[in-house]
């Protein structure tokens, strides 16, 4: 957003102490518990913002509280006064981590992207395998109404459109054995995909994720593979079905995707790939297994582009 950085994003987990481990010992991240209402909350520092994590039954998040990722914080000297200014409507305005000041937008307003206004938080971060939130993906029916708010009214650019498609490739062969062979390829059929919008906020990105055909009936939307275009637009579809559109993943930015992923499967971590795979913007990319920390709460990493992007690494 223009103007406005994320501060931190919370995270809810039914395995508190297990997020704790995965984001401190075998990330790196540096932690500081923060004082809320007499609570401590254990925040991350990762880059220019952090990643706050709560239980699910903790009072400060607003219901309903589903394990991932609830909201995401902006900061903002005086958050009422910016959430007023960009004709934001309040649900609530009250002291939160560390006695900062901070609003909760109505999520009717931002299709279902929980958002906060607060004043800074100063959590330290330091170095390591992963050194900064790349993207926060938003499972979406109607990319264009969430870009329209969210470039039109909060002024956030669109750094970059992407459209994931996964199609199938048929032969057909006719073999005799007394005229040969020959073989004739049909239309390739696409089995799934997905439309994506990057919305750069601060030094990472909203990227938007919708079903590359939302007229697909729910059947031929969903998916049970993992680690695919169409398992991942399966992910989206069941997503929006069950909690409706909102903060679906977080991606954590990388140096050496093939290097931190088999390190956190020798860490005891389930993996969903344990190499990289090509992702957005020319990127390499590779999941954690929800089931790690109780379920619900996805995280994947990214390595940025290099020069020459996916062919450079490892595709040409």
């Amino acid at each position: 957003m223009s103007g406005y950085a994320m501060n931190y994003l919370a995270l809810v987990a039914r395995d508190l102490e297990g997020v704790c481990r995965f984001l401190g010992n075998s990330l790196g991240l540096q932690r500081r518990d923060v004082t809320l209402a007499g609570r401590r909350i254990p925040f991350f520092g990762i880059g220019k913002s952090a990643v706050a994590i709560f239980e699910t039954d903790d009072p400060y998040l607003e219901a309903p509280v589903f394990p991932g990722i609830h909201h995401m914080a902006l900061a903002a000297a005086d958050p009422l006064e910016t959430a007023l200014q960009h004709g934001l409507p309040v649900t609530a305005e009250d002291e939160g981590p560390d006695g900062k000041c901070y609003v909760t937008i109505n999520p009717d307003a931002t299709v279902g992207i929980r958002t906060r206004f607060i004043e800074p938080l100063d959590i330290p971060s330091a170095d390591g395998p992963a050194y900064k939130i790349d993207h926060l993906g938003i499972a979406t029916n109607d990319n264009n109404t969430t870009v329209q708010i969210f470039t039109n009214n909060l002024g956030c650019p669109i750094e970059s459109t992407q459209t994931d498609v996964e199609i199938r490739n048929v032969t057909e062969s006719f073999i005799s054995d007394k005229y040969g062979a020959v073989y004739h390829s049909r239309q390739p059929e696409i089995l799934g995909g997905l439309r994506d919008v990057f919305i750069t906020i601060g030094d990472c990105e909203l990227e938007l994720l919708m079903d590359y055909d939302p007229h697909l009936t729910p059947k031929e939307q969903l998916g049970e593979e993992e680690g695919n275009t169409k398992g991942d637009q399966s992910a989206i579809a069941k997503f929006v079905a069950r909690r409706g559109p909102g903060l679906a993943h977080v991606a954590f930015a990388t140096r050496d995707i093939d290097t931190i992923l088999p390190k956190l499967a020798d860490d005891g971590w389930r993996m969903i790939d344990l190499a990289g795979r090509p992702g957005g913007r020319g990127s390499l990319i590779g999941f954690v297994h929800p089931s790690n920390f109780g379920g619900g709460l996805l995280i994947h990493f990214v390595e940025p582009q290099v020069d020459g992007g996916w062919a450079a690494k490892k595709f040409g």
